[in-house]
Parts: C-alpha cells; structure tokens; sequence
C-alpha cells in the first residue's frame, strides 16, 4: 500500500509490451477492487484501436460502476466474467453502461475457468495475459490452464508471515504433485531477473 512499483522501469514496459501481445488481459476482483487498474498498454505505438479486451474475474459482480475500467468500457472492451450466484441487478448495471458479462458455469472455481475461456474462444479471444491476482492465480492452476508463466524477481525482499504468496488455491500436499515446468529460461532486465517457466507443450 505504500509503493506502487516494485519491479524496474525495463520490467513494467516488458510487462507493457506483453498486454499488446495477447487479445485479452484478465485480473480477479480483488486486483480490481484494491488497485482500480486501466489494464491498458501504455507504450509508443499503441492506441486505443489495438488494446486488448480486459476480462474481469468477478464471481459476485461487484465491480464497481464507477471504477477505471467500467467509465471506459465503450472506448475498451471490458468483460465481466460472473458465477451464477452473482446478483441480476448488478449484471444488469454493467450491461447498460457496456461491460460484457460472461456467467460461467461450474461446481468449482477450476470449472468456472474452462467454462469462461470456452466463451472467451467464442468471443474470438485465443490468447489471454492472466495478471494477478493470487486467487485467480491458483483457479487457473488447478483448471490446468497455464501454458506458461513469466516472473518478475526485483534486487528487494519483502515478506513476512501475513505475507500473500503468487498462488493461492487448495494447493498440493506432496513436492511430487507440484505443478512442474517443462523448461525455464531466465534473462536479466535492467536490475531484476525475469523467469519464463514453459508449463505445457502446445
């Protein structure tokens, strides 16, 4: 709460140039909630007409109406991708000031992924930039829908034991049943290391 950038300036533009990569960018409601993004890329070269779609993932429907991403959602794409438990009223809001909204089907938060970015596809969305957060992180995990991953490690430690770590999710018990890379690649940017963990052949 005190910073707002933890990575090095070379980083944050990678991390730039990697939202214009992909269709779409995706964020859980808690990141939504806690750091009102634009979810936008923001480097030379890139308007308005080549941003990719961001996908909120909001169970409940709560993001706000008055938040960055839903005051510019007829300029930007934005999605709302909802359980089916969320409140029609609230659906409804985001429809009329033109959020999308996606309800996803599902008996657990792994299902709800696939049954998302099988309407996601229908949308014409092939590649999506899963950005935080840790619960998101591990929904997507345990749906076994990381192709790969890329982590900023920057020369600084922070922590502590209420510390929130990358992942969340049931996790697994056993070393042996860890979510395992196929190969990783590692380069330096600026001051900090940047990891490419190749997760699935595809």
């Amino acid at each position: 709460g005190d910073s707002q950038w933890i990575s090095s300036e070379a980083s944050r533009e990678l991390a730039h140039r990697f939202r214009a990569e992909c269709d779409a960018i995706a964020v859980g409601i808690g990141t939504a909630l806690s750091d009102d993004p634009q979810l936008t890329v923001r480097i030379d070269g890139v308007g308005e007409d080549r941003q990719p779609v961001r996908v909120i993932f909001d169970s409940e429907a709560r993001l706000p109406l008055d938040s960055a991403l839903v005051t510019s959602a007829r300029e930007i794409p934005v999605i709302v991708v909802a359980g089916r438990a969320a409140p029609r009223e609230a659906l409804a809001s985001l429809e009329a000031v033109g959020v999308d909204v996606i309800v996803a089907s599902g008996e657990n938060e792994a299902a709800r992924v696939v049954s998302a970015l099988n309407e996601l596809g229908a949308r014409d969305i092939q590649s999506l930039l899963l950005e935080g957060g840790p619960h998101l992180a591990g929904a997507f995990f345990e749906a076994g829908e990381v192709d790969w991953l890329t982590l900023f490690l920057a020369p600084i430690v922070l922590g502590g034991k209420q510390a929130r770590g990358a992942v969340e999710g049931a996790g697994v018990e056993k070393v042996a049943d860890a979510f395992r890379a196929l190969s990783v690649q590692s380069d330096r940017i600026g001051d900090d290391l940047l990891i490419t963990a190749f997760m699935r052949e595809w």
